[in-house]
């Protein structure tokens, strides 16, 4: 049986509740503010991993992962001191889905950091471990958090002024 509270406090039931309603309100208050999150895509093994940095840059990154009409699942989760890891199984309204293998490291009940490697879920035929695909209820996003690079106006600003650099000199 998993143990579902992690030592140093963290209630993990709540955190896969959280998730697993899209609610990023109620993810957010499990990170520390000075957090540090780093995702790994792995489609694009030679490009730098994608960071962030406290709880007002991961806010916005999960507003965009909890778009409306997603679907987040929690599961395989492995619960121990200091660390917690899980998958997630993401699906988006235009029927894409996305697997995110995640290792949070905790201090004093709170996510001190986090790793995502992210990578995109390729069966073909629509059904499997994540259930059957979404009709494509709503226009194609422009990106999927995690997996897709994020458009320049949403990077934080040094990484926005690198994208421009690469545009006006690349």
């Amino acid at each position: 049986m998993t143990q579902r509270k992690a030592e140093g406090g963290l209630d993990f039931e709540a955190l896969r509740l959280g998730i697993e309603r899209c609610d990023p309100e109620l993810v957010l208050g499990f990170y520390s503010e000075d957090v540090e999150l780093r995702v790994v895509n792995v489609g694009t093994p030679r490009a730098s991993p994608f960071e962030l940095r406290g709880r007002a840059e991961i806010a916005k990154y999960l507003r965009a992962s909890f778009g409306p009409e997603t679907s987040h699942r929690v599961e395989r989760e492995v619960i121990g001191e200091g660390r917690v890891t899980f998958r997630e199984a993401c699906e988006y309204p235009d029927g894409d889905r996305v697997v995110v293998e995640t290792t949070l490291e905790l201090r004093d009940g709170k996510i001190v950091r986090q790793v995502d490697v992210v990578a995109r879920d390729s069966r073909a035929d629509g059904e499997g471990e994540t259930g059957p695909r979404l009709p494509a209820l709503y226009p194609r996003p422009a990106t999927h958090p995690g997996v897709d690079a994020f458009p320049a106006d949403r990077l934080p600003r040094s990484e926005q002024e690198k994208a421009t650099e690469k545009e006006d000199f690349g």
